[in-house]
């Protein structure tokens, strides 16, 4: 497979397109079970619209299990249940009247490939998963927490990492209650997982001594959920023509929780690598922008290639695989046409 994404933007129809190939590609390479239909269930949505800091509602990516439930306020009830000493039930209402944590969090879909757009970013305003846990008396020997939602969806985590402060219950985004789209009433937030992990429309959390196979993973997908560290180049666009002596490239870099340390672009085939201007973090769990100052050596065509480095320092990986099993990996290219 090709090691680069040239240029490549993807709709929601490219998106399946292309998905639907690297299901194929991995049902002759790998022995893990075939994928079935998990990937119509994984696209149900639209890509974001927005590359803005904080993406509008309206333009946040939308992928879900199904269509969206419809959910009566009055009647929706929170249970936490399981391996618990005291199980516990809330109301919206008084969900909503506990004190509100926020966190800007960017999620991106499992089925993202590389420079896709089924990725955004929000401020997320709700509860500390954790509260809840120690509220109902969680017992330590539980081995997953399991999220279950109106649409009989659910996936699940490790005990521990619910327990790790930054996991929310979310009833609100970007200053509002949830919009339908998004999860209303409550949905979960765990940040650096792919977005299969953050259920939505949630209506029972539920402890359990084993490990919890959701659809997903009974489908052959990882059950880590780490996200892949991905960059892209937004500005200029593929196949642009440029005119002037210098030019501005922009775009974006994700690494999860481990956050980005450097973006570097390569105009020589990777041969060499220049380091890019990385804006000041938005939030230890969101992406950053870049930029690049670029004085084009001649006319011409010229490949412009990008790639970022972790928290950790491991370097993105040039290796280019399809979203399946365990998220797209590979490097964003574009060309572009130089003129006077």
């Amino acid at each position: 497979m090709n090691r680069l994404m040239n240029g490549m933007r993807l709709s929601r129809r490219e998106l399946f397109a292309i998905a639907g190939g690297a299901a194929a590609w991995s049902i002759v390479t790998d022995p893990r079970p075939v994928l079935g239909n998990i990937l119509d269930r994984l696209f149900h949505g639209k890509p974001a619209v927005s590359t803005a800091p904080i993406t509008p509602n309206d333009e946040f990516y939308v992928t879900s299990y199904r269509s969206p439930p419809t959910v009566r306020v009055d009647d929706w009830r929170l249970s936490v249940t399981g391996l618990v000493e005291r199980p516990l039930t809330l109301t919206y209402g008084q969900l909503v009247a506990r004190p509100v944590t926020s966190e800007i969090v960017t999620l991106e879909c499992i089925g993202n490939m590389v420079a896709g757009e089924f990725i955004s970013t929000a401020e997320w305003g709700g509860v500390p998963l954790r509260d809840l846990l120690e509220e109902a008396g969680a017992d330590r020997q539980a081995y997953d927490v399991v999220f279950h939602a109106a649409d009989d969806y659910a996936d699940g985590i490790r005990l521990e990492r619910a327990l790790a402060g930054d996991v929310l219950v979310a009833h609100r985004m970007n200053g509002v209650a949830l919009p339908p789209g998004h999860g209303f009433p409550a949905r979960i937030i765990v940040p650096g997982l792919y977005g299969m992990k953050s259920v939505q429309w949630l209506t029972r959390i539920d402890l359990v001594a084993h490990d919890y196979r959701g659809y997903y993973q009974r489908s052959g997908w990882t059950d880590e959920a780490t996200v892949k560290t991905t960059s892209r180049i937004d500005v200029p666009v593929h196949g642009t023509t440029l005119r002037g002596a210098r030019h501005l490239i922009q775009g974006l870099a994700f690494a999860g929780t481990r956050g980005i340390r450097t973006v570097e672009l390569s105009f020589d085939e990777g041969a060499s690598w220049r380091a890019a201007d990385v804006e000041a973090l938005l939030s230890p769990f969101a992406w950053v922008f870049w930029r690049y100052d670029w004085r084009p050596p001649g006319r011409g065509l010229h490949a412009i290639r990008v790639r970022a480095t972790d928290g950790t320092g491991q370097v993105q990986s040039d290796d280019q695989q399809p979203p399946a099993p365990d998220g797209a990996t590979g490097l964003h290219e574009i060309t572009v046409k130089v003129e006077g």
